[in-house]
Protein backbone atom coordinates (compact mmCIF):
# COMPACT_ATOMS: atom_id res chain seq x y z
CA UNK A 1 0.00 0.00 0.00
CA UNK A 2 1.31 3.19 -0.99
CA UNK A 3 2.27 5.88 1.85
CA UNK A 4 0.88 8.74 -0.21
CA UNK A 5 -2.41 7.25 -0.67
CA UNK A 6 -3.04 6.90 3.29
CA UNK A 7 -0.80 9.50 5.05
CA UNK A 8 0.13 12.89 3.79
CA UNK A 9 3.77 13.87 2.93
CA UNK A 10 3.97 16.52 5.66
CA UNK A 11 2.07 14.81 8.16
CA UNK A 12 3.67 12.91 11.50
CA UNK A 13 1.74 9.96 12.55
CA UNK A 14 0.81 10.60 16.47
CA UNK A 15 1.01 7.15 18.10
CA UNK A 16 0.59 5.77 21.50
CA UNK A 17 2.97 2.91 22.25
CA UNK A 18 2.02 0.72 25.20
CA UNK A 19 5.34 -1.04 25.78
CA UNK A 20 7.03 -1.51 29.02
CA UNK A 21 10.38 -2.85 26.87
CA UNK A 22 12.52 -0.01 26.12
CA UNK A 23 14.66 -2.04 23.27
CA UNK A 24 11.36 -3.50 21.70
CA UNK A 25 10.08 0.18 21.60
CA UNK A 26 13.06 0.92 19.56
CA UNK A 27 12.53 -1.48 17.05
CA UNK A 28 9.34 -0.34 16.62
CA UNK A 29 10.82 2.71 16.32
CA UNK A 30 13.13 2.06 13.93
CA UNK A 31 10.98 -0.22 11.85
CA UNK A 32 8.86 2.66 10.94
CA UNK A 33 11.41 4.97 9.97
CA UNK A 34 12.75 2.48 7.40
CA UNK A 35 9.69 2.27 5.83
CA UNK A 36 9.94 5.90 5.81
CA UNK A 37 6.98 6.49 8.42
CA UNK A 38 7.63 9.97 10.51
CA UNK A 39 5.93 9.25 13.74
CA UNK A 40 6.01 11.03 16.64
CA UNK A 41 5.56 8.05 19.79
CA UNK A 42 4.98 8.88 23.21
CA UNK A 43 5.56 5.27 25.34
CA UNK A 44 3.57 4.60 28.49
CA UNK A 45 4.10 1.85 30.73
CA UNK A 46 1.61 2.03 33.26
CA UNK A 47 -2.37 1.03 33.32
CA UNK A 48 -2.73 5.03 34.78
CA UNK A 49 -0.39 6.36 32.33
CA UNK A 50 -2.13 4.91 29.35
CA UNK A 51 -5.85 5.81 30.59
CA UNK A 52 -5.03 9.08 30.97
CA UNK A 53 -3.11 9.26 27.09
CA UNK A 54 -6.15 7.98 25.76
CA UNK A 55 -8.71 9.80 27.72
CA UNK A 56 -6.80 13.25 27.35
CA UNK A 57 -4.95 13.57 24.03
CA UNK A 58 -6.18 12.17 20.03
CA UNK A 59 -3.80 9.44 18.55
CA UNK A 60 -3.59 8.51 15.08
CA UNK A 61 -2.99 5.03 16.15
CA UNK A 62 -2.51 3.05 19.16
CA UNK A 63 0.13 0.37 19.21
CA UNK A 64 0.15 -2.09 22.16
CA UNK A 65 2.16 -5.08 23.71
CA UNK A 66 0.09 -8.25 24.71
CA UNK A 67 1.75 -9.10 28.21
CA UNK A 68 2.80 -6.32 30.33
CA UNK A 69 3.48 -6.00 33.98
CA UNK A 70 0.25 -6.15 36.51
CA UNK A 71 -1.70 -5.18 32.76
CA UNK A 72 -2.82 -7.14 29.61
CA UNK A 73 -3.29 -5.78 26.46
CA UNK A 74 -6.91 -7.00 26.38
CA UNK A 75 -7.48 -4.91 29.32
CA UNK A 76 -5.83 -1.84 27.69
CA UNK A 77 -8.13 -2.11 24.45
CA UNK A 78 -11.02 -1.95 26.74
CA UNK A 79 -10.06 1.03 27.88
CA UNK A 80 -9.51 2.35 24.19
CA UNK A 81 -12.49 1.09 23.23
CA UNK A 82 -14.16 3.22 26.34
CA UNK A 83 -12.08 6.36 25.13
CA UNK A 84 -10.93 6.27 21.41
CA UNK A 85 -13.05 3.63 20.03
CA UNK A 86 -12.59 5.12 16.29
CA UNK A 87 -8.88 4.67 17.14
CA UNK A 88 -6.85 2.39 15.62
CA UNK A 89 -5.44 -0.04 17.81
CA UNK A 90 -2.62 -2.61 16.52
CA UNK A 91 -1.07 -5.63 19.03
CA UNK A 92 2.64 -5.89 18.94
CA UNK A 93 3.53 -8.90 20.82
CA UNK A 94 6.19 -11.04 21.62
CA UNK A 95 3.70 -14.24 21.06
CA UNK A 96 0.11 -14.10 20.15
CA UNK A 97 -1.54 -17.14 19.82
CA UNK A 98 -4.08 -18.07 17.57
CA UNK A 99 -7.08 -17.65 19.65
CA UNK A 100 -5.92 -15.12 21.53
CA UNK A 101 -5.40 -13.39 18.14
CA UNK A 102 -8.83 -13.62 17.33
CA UNK A 103 -10.38 -12.74 20.75
CA UNK A 104 -8.71 -9.56 20.48
CA UNK A 105 -10.23 -8.86 16.97
CA UNK A 106 -13.65 -9.94 17.72
CA UNK A 107 -13.55 -6.95 21.13
CA UNK A 108 -12.39 -4.27 18.26
CA UNK A 109 -8.77 -4.56 17.42
CA UNK A 110 -8.00 -3.43 14.04
CA UNK A 111 -4.51 -6.00 13.63
CA UNK A 112 -1.59 -7.82 15.07
CA UNK A 113 2.01 -7.94 14.53
CA UNK A 114 4.73 -10.57 15.97
CA UNK A 115 7.52 -8.76 17.42
CA UNK A 116 10.54 -11.41 15.53
CA UNK A 117 8.14 -10.11 11.93
CA UNK A 118 8.08 -6.37 12.68
CA UNK A 119 8.42 -5.98 8.83
CA UNK A 120 5.41 -6.33 8.58
CA UNK A 121 4.49 -3.46 11.01
CA UNK A 122 4.67 -0.31 8.68
CA UNK A 123 2.30 -1.79 6.27
CA UNK A 124 0.01 -3.00 9.01
CA UNK A 125 -0.21 0.51 10.07
CA UNK A 126 -0.77 1.59 6.59
CA UNK A 127 -3.81 -0.41 6.06
CA UNK A 128 -5.03 0.35 9.88
CA UNK A 129 -5.04 4.24 8.73
CA UNK A 130 -6.37 3.34 5.60
CA UNK A 131 -9.67 1.27 7.32
CA UNK A 132 -9.63 4.05 9.90
CA UNK A 133 -10.21 7.41 7.30
CA UNK A 134 -12.56 4.98 5.46
CA UNK A 135 -14.81 4.40 8.39
CA UNK A 136 -14.08 8.52 8.88
CA UNK A 137 -15.19 9.34 5.11
CA UNK A 138 -18.13 7.19 5.76
CA UNK A 139 -18.96 8.67 8.92
CA UNK A 140 -18.98 12.09 7.67
CA UNK A 141 -20.80 11.00 4.77
CA UNK A 142 -24.03 9.55 7.00
CA UNK A 143 -24.01 12.59 9.27
CA UNK A 144 -24.05 14.77 6.29
CA UNK A 145 -26.80 12.61 5.04
CA UNK A 146 -28.73 12.79 8.46
CA UNK A 147 -28.37 16.45 8.65
CA UNK A 148 -29.67 16.86 5.13
CA UNK A 149 -32.72 14.27 5.98
CA UNK A 150 -33.20 16.20 9.46
CA UNK A 151 -33.78 19.72 7.31
CA UNK A 152 -36.18 17.91 4.81
CA UNK A 153 -38.03 16.70 7.60
CA UNK A 154 -37.96 19.89 9.48
CA UNK A 155 -39.01 21.93 5.93
CA UNK A 156 -41.85 18.80 5.76
CA UNK A 157 -43.60 19.58 9.32
CA UNK A 158 -43.41 22.85 8.84
CA UNK A 159 -45.29 23.38 5.44
CA UNK A 160 -47.24 20.32 7.07
CA UNK A 161 -48.19 22.94 9.87
CA UNK A 162 -48.81 26.15 7.38
CA UNK A 163 -51.29 24.12 5.25
CA UNK A 164 -53.09 22.78 7.86
CA UNK A 165 -53.21 26.47 9.70
CA UNK A 166 -54.29 27.94 6.31
CA UNK A 167 -57.09 25.37 5.87
CA UNK A 168 -58.37 26.03 8.86
CA UNK A 169 -58.71 29.60 8.34
CA UNK A 170 -60.74 29.32 5.22
CA UNK A 171 -62.62 26.62 7.14
CA UNK A 172 -63.29 29.18 9.68
CA UNK A 173 -64.08 32.71 7.17
CA UNK A 174 -66.47 30.52 5.05
CA UNK A 175 -68.01 29.37 8.36
CA UNK A 176 -68.64 33.02 9.27
CA UNK A 177 -69.80 33.34 5.80
CA UNK A 178 -72.24 30.77 5.95
CA UNK A 179 -73.29 32.30 9.60
CA UNK A 180 -74.24 35.52 8.11
CA UNK A 181 -75.61 34.15 4.49
CA UNK A 182 -79.57 34.01 4.00
CA UNK A 183 -81.10 31.01 3.61
CA UNK A 184 -80.52 30.01 0.06
CA UNK A 185 -78.70 29.41 -2.77
CA UNK A 186 -75.38 31.68 -1.59
CA UNK A 187 -75.43 29.53 2.08
CA UNK A 188 -75.37 25.94 -0.09
CA UNK A 189 -72.66 26.97 -2.27
CA UNK A 190 -70.60 28.22 0.77
CA UNK A 191 -71.97 24.85 2.67
CA UNK A 192 -70.20 22.81 -0.56
CA UNK A 193 -67.16 24.82 -0.33
CA UNK A 194 -66.48 24.20 3.39
CA UNK A 195 -67.21 20.07 2.45
CA UNK A 196 -64.72 19.98 -0.05
CA UNK A 197 -62.27 22.02 2.16
CA UNK A 198 -62.68 19.85 5.09
CA UNK A 199 -62.09 17.12 2.55
CA UNK A 200 -58.89 18.58 1.91
CA UNK A 201 -58.20 18.58 5.58
CA UNK A 202 -58.44 15.27 6.03
CA UNK A 203 -56.84 13.68 3.24
CA UNK A 204 -53.50 16.25 4.23
CA UNK A 205 -54.29 15.02 8.16
CA UNK A 206 -53.84 11.38 6.79
CA UNK A 207 -51.11 11.46 4.74
CA UNK A 208 -48.97 14.10 6.95
CA UNK A 209 -49.30 12.52 10.42
CA UNK A 210 -46.18 13.10 11.42
CA UNK A 211 -44.39 10.48 9.92
CA UNK A 212 -43.98 11.19 6.50
CA UNK A 213 -45.98 8.94 5.20
CA UNK A 214 -45.21 7.56 1.62
CA UNK A 215 -48.50 6.53 0.40
CA UNK A 216 -52.11 7.73 0.65
CA UNK A 217 -54.42 5.50 2.28
CA UNK A 218 -57.34 5.65 0.16
CA UNK A 219 -59.25 3.00 1.95
CA UNK A 220 -59.26 4.61 5.46
CA UNK A 221 -60.16 7.74 4.09
CA UNK A 222 -63.22 6.93 1.90
CA UNK A 223 -64.25 4.79 5.07
CA UNK A 224 -64.39 7.45 6.97
CA UNK A 225 -65.80 9.77 4.72
CA UNK A 226 -68.36 7.87 3.79
CA UNK A 227 -69.66 7.23 7.42
CA UNK A 228 -69.29 10.95 8.59
CA UNK A 229 -71.60 12.36 5.81
CA UNK A 230 -74.21 9.66 6.26
CA UNK A 231 -74.11 10.35 9.44
CA UNK A 232 -74.53 14.16 9.15
CA UNK A 233 -77.78 14.10 6.73
CA UNK A 234 -80.39 16.01 8.20
CA UNK A 235 -83.77 14.40 8.08
CA UNK A 236 -83.38 10.73 6.75
CA UNK A 237 -81.84 8.02 7.70
CA UNK A 238 -79.12 7.03 5.38
CA UNK A 239 -76.93 3.66 6.36
CA UNK A 240 -73.31 3.26 5.09
CA UNK A 241 -72.88 -0.27 4.00
CA UNK A 242 -69.02 -0.55 3.12
CA UNK A 243 -67.05 -3.06 1.04
CA UNK A 244 -63.38 -1.81 0.92
CA UNK A 245 -60.15 -3.25 0.07
CA UNK A 246 -56.90 -2.49 1.69
CA UNK A 247 -55.87 0.49 -1.04
CA UNK A 248 -52.95 3.06 -1.04
CA UNK A 249 -52.03 5.19 -3.77
CA UNK A 250 -49.19 7.43 -3.99
CA UNK A 251 -49.02 10.47 -2.56
CA UNK A 252 -50.00 12.94 -5.36
CA UNK A 253 -53.33 11.49 -6.40
CA UNK A 254 -53.77 12.49 -2.12
CA UNK A 255 -55.62 15.42 -3.14
CA UNK A 256 -57.47 15.29 -6.68
CA UNK A 257 -58.77 11.41 -4.71
CA UNK A 258 -60.39 12.86 -1.65
CA UNK A 259 -62.04 15.83 -3.68
CA UNK A 260 -63.55 13.34 -6.10
CA UNK A 261 -64.72 11.00 -3.37
CA UNK A 262 -66.39 13.71 -1.31
CA UNK A 263 -67.82 14.84 -4.55
CA UNK A 264 -69.75 11.78 -5.07
CA UNK A 265 -70.67 10.61 -1.87
CA UNK A 266 -72.22 14.19 -1.46
CA UNK A 267 -73.46 14.15 -4.70
CA UNK A 268 -75.17 11.05 -3.81
CA UNK A 269 -76.65 12.20 -0.48
CA UNK A 270 -77.91 15.58 -1.58
CA UNK A 271 -79.99 14.24 -5.14
CA UNK A 272 -80.38 10.73 -4.45
CA UNK A 273 -81.72 10.87 -0.63
CA UNK A 274 -83.71 13.93 -0.43
CA UNK A 275 -86.78 12.32 0.39
CA UNK A 276 -86.01 9.09 1.24
CA UNK A 277 -84.44 6.67 3.70
CA UNK A 278 -81.49 4.44 2.26
CA UNK A 279 -78.56 2.36 2.22
CA UNK A 280 -75.21 3.50 0.77
CA UNK A 281 -73.38 1.22 -0.84
CA UNK A 282 -69.69 2.52 -1.00
CA UNK A 283 -67.85 -0.37 -3.07
CA UNK A 284 -63.63 0.57 -3.45
CA UNK A 285 -62.02 -2.74 -4.65
CA UNK A 286 -58.93 -2.83 -6.81
CA UNK A 287 -59.35 -4.65 -10.05
CA UNK A 288 -56.23 -5.14 -12.36
CA UNK A 289 -54.19 -2.35 -11.42
CA UNK A 290 -56.97 -0.36 -10.80
CA UNK A 291 -59.10 1.39 -8.74
CA UNK A 292 -62.76 0.91 -8.70
CA UNK A 293 -65.10 3.18 -6.55
CA UNK A 294 -68.70 2.63 -6.89
CA UNK A 295 -72.13 3.86 -4.90
CA UNK A 296 -75.00 1.53 -4.96
CA UNK A 297 -78.52 1.11 -3.27
CA UNK A 298 -81.35 -1.69 -3.85
CA UNK A 299 -82.12 1.06 -6.09
CA UNK A 300 -82.19 4.61 -7.50
CA UNK A 301 -84.76 6.00 -9.28
CA UNK A 302 -84.12 7.49 -13.11
CA UNK A 303 -84.85 10.87 -11.51
CA UNK A 304 -82.51 10.42 -8.95
CA UNK A 305 -79.93 9.58 -11.19
CA UNK A 306 -80.06 12.23 -13.80
CA UNK A 307 -80.31 15.01 -11.13
CA UNK A 308 -77.11 13.16 -9.50
CA UNK A 309 -75.19 13.17 -12.92
CA UNK A 310 -76.57 16.72 -13.61
CA UNK A 311 -75.66 18.28 -10.95
CA UNK A 312 -72.96 20.96 -10.41
CA UNK A 313 -70.84 18.24 -8.43
CA UNK A 314 -71.26 16.13 -11.89
CA UNK A 315 -69.46 18.73 -13.42
CA UNK A 316 -66.65 19.40 -11.17
CA UNK A 317 -66.30 15.08 -11.14
CA UNK A 318 -65.30 15.36 -14.80
CA UNK A 319 -62.11 17.59 -14.30
CA UNK A 320 -60.85 15.37 -10.94
CA UNK A 321 -61.58 12.39 -13.47
CA UNK A 322 -59.34 14.13 -15.92
CA UNK A 323 -56.22 14.68 -13.48
CA UNK A 324 -56.65 11.37 -12.42
CA UNK A 325 -57.17 9.73 -15.09
CA UNK A 326 -60.27 8.30 -13.93
CA UNK A 327 -63.35 6.76 -16.11
CA UNK A 328 -66.89 8.40 -14.31
CA UNK A 329 -69.67 6.05 -15.44
CA UNK A 330 -73.42 6.48 -14.57
CA UNK A 331 -75.16 3.51 -15.69
CA UNK A 332 -78.71 3.29 -16.73
CA UNK A 333 -79.25 -0.08 -16.91
CA UNK A 334 -78.13 -0.75 -13.60
CA UNK A 335 -80.55 0.81 -10.97
CA UNK A 336 -78.67 -0.26 -7.62
CA UNK A 337 -75.44 1.72 -9.00
CA UNK A 338 -75.91 4.82 -8.82
CA UNK A 339 -72.23 5.61 -10.04
CA UNK A 340 -69.15 3.81 -10.79
CA UNK A 341 -65.38 5.36 -11.07
CA UNK A 342 -62.22 3.43 -12.36
CA UNK A 343 -58.58 5.41 -11.64
CA UNK A 344 -55.60 3.97 -12.73
CA UNK A 345 -53.36 2.93 -9.76
CA UNK A 346 -49.97 2.74 -10.69
CA UNK A 347 -48.09 -0.27 -9.04
CA UNK A 348 -50.99 -2.11 -8.49
CA UNK A 349 -51.37 -0.86 -4.97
Amino acid sequence: MERASVISPDRVLRILLLEDSALDAELITEALAAARLPAAIDRVVTAPEFTAAVRDRRWDLILADYRLPAFTGLHALEIAQDHARETPFVFVSGALGEEVAVEALKRGATDYVLKDKLDRLPAVVLRAMAEARERSERRQAQDALQRMLDERTALLHELDHRVKNNLQLLLSLIGIEIRQAEEGPVREVLGRMRERLQALAAAHRDLYDGKGAARFDASRFACSLCEELTAAVPGVRVTAELEIDAVEVEPSKAAPMALLFNEIVVNALTHAYRDRHGKLKLALRMRDGSLLFQLSDDAFSPEEKQAAQNSASGTILKALSRQLGAHVEWPWDDPATLVRVVIPVRDGS
